[in-house]
């Protein structure tokens, strides 16, 4: 599997709703923080067919909500304006001295 674009990502903490799904909340965080590996899952949201990476974080889990390819904006679309900044307003743009 590839690298994941973090412009395609959101996250959220999961929560099992009530206890017949507990055990199987904490059977999937057991496995994962056991393996070390992340799942990659759809899920139904507003209607939708969603995609996200489920994470461990301590003793929860981590929605990582995704953007589907087609989601992504081409930064080659985005125009932004032309200026020219000189080498003197640099370090106050960044709080420092260069």
């Amino acid at each position: 599997m590839g690298s994941i674009d973090p412009i395609r990502i959101a996250e959220g903490y999961l929560a099992p709703d009530g206890a017949v799904a507990a055990k199987p909340y904490r059977l999937l965080v057991q496995a994962l923080g056991r393996s070390s590996k992340v799942a990659i899952v759809k899920y139904g949201w507003s209607g939708r067919e969603r995609l996200g990476l489920l994470r461990v974080h301590g003793d929860v889990i981590v929605l990582y909500a995704m953007r589907w390819p087609d989601e992504v904006r081409d930064p080659a679309a985005v125009d932004p304006p032309t200026a020219d900044v000189s080498d003197d307003e640099l370090p106050p743009a960044v709080g420092q001295q260069l």
